[in-house]
């Protein structure tokens, strides 16, 4: 409320009987600024802050025009206390550094994402279902835009694998250098041809998923619609200062990928083709763990015949494998 001086009543030295009508009329002025009640205060004036104590908490209330409609009384927000300080800290023991400014500062937890519109573009929503966090992105891609995965297979990250030089491949039967268009790699055209891809298993591996191992090619010569291109192995998991190369490898599962019956793809130099083979996470003879080193030794399983792909030769080779909810590389 405000505060003023008080008049000089003072019948020599005083306030004159004009200056006191003006001093109080404006007094009364202010006054109306500032009402608490249970019922709204009678010929409220445009600006007038009313506390109305009938809510609990108190509410407070200006009487205001919005958007040039006539005047009425607008919430202002509630009149309460917080029970405590507020806590942004994300640990559940409270032992990061300070200062922070909210307890659970968090994107929208909902089971299923809006239908996108114009008037919930920037939301940020996290799914409960799956754990996706989703943006509402219409101006650009016209719908939801997914942006971090933190299931523990929806995320895979990828290591090129070193296929330069002759090392890794097998001392006898090697695969042959050869060029495609503009593609150098290996050519594979017989089924003794051998090459091993060491690799270490990155930090940030899930733990708990099976590694990927993919080989890109293109075809040696024109194939049939249909034909399949198969590729074998075998595979050794070792750990650093406690295990040697001449462990026992375990075989790796046949690999298989139909070429397909477009034109582009079946024609010498066609593809890319792209087969998958996969190592098994938890093998009891080779097991894999974040930081060993894996020797995965591969040769093609069959090379031309009915319904099989000749030579292809192969340009890369990586490693995919599902990495932790955090992202991070290693």
């Amino acid at each position: 409320m405000p505060t003023w001086a008080p008049l000089n009543d003072d019948p020599i030295t005083g306030d004159s009987i004009p200056v006191a009508f003006l001093e109080l009329e404006g007094r009364t002025v202010e006054l109306r600024t500032g009402f608490a009640g249970a019922a709204p205060p009678a010929n409220p004036q445009e600006g007038q802050v009313w506390v109305d104590t009938a809510q609990s908490p108190y509410r407070v209330l200006r009487y205001l025009r919005i958007d040039a409609g006539p005047a009425s009384w607008q919430p202002v927000g509630p009149l309460s206390r917080l029970p405590a300080s507020i806590n942004a800290d994300p640990s559940i023991v409270d032992d990061r550094l300070a200062p922070f400014e909210f307890k659970g500062l968090r994107v929208e937890n909902r089971a299923a994402l809006p239908a996108a519109s114009p008037l919930n573009s920037g939301l940020l929503v996290y799914r409960v279902g799956d754990g996706e966090v989703w943006l509402a992105d219409l101006p650009v891609s016209g719908g939801w835009k997914g942006l971090l995965s933190v299931t523990p297979m929806g995320s895979f990250d990828t290591v090129e694998l070193a296929l330069e030089g002759d090392l890794g491949n097998d001392a006898v039967n090697p695969p042959t250098k050869s060029r495609k268009g503009a593609l150098e790699g290996w050519l594979f055209d017989d089924v003794a041809e051998k090459r091993t891809l060491a690799f270490i298993v990155p930090r940030n591996w899930q733990g708990a998923s099976d590694l990927r191992l993919r080989i890109f090619q293109v075809l040696g010569q024109a194939q049939l619609a249909g034909d399949d291109i198969e590729w074998t192995g075998e595979v050794r998991t070792l750990i650093p200062g406690q295990e040697r190369v001449a462990k026992a490898a375990t075989p790796l599962a046949d690999a298989v990928t139909d070429i397909g019956a477009d034109v582009e793809g079946i024609d010498d130099g066609g593809g890319p083709h792209l087969t998958e083979l996969v190592i098994d996470h938890d093998d009891p003879a080779n097991p894999v763990s974040a930081g060993c080193l894996v020797l995965a030794t591969v040769r093609r399983k069959t090379v031309g015949g009915a319904g099989k792909a000749g030579g292809t030769v192969v340009f890369r080779a990586d490693l995919a494998y599902a990495q932790r909810p955090r992202h991070e590389r290693a």
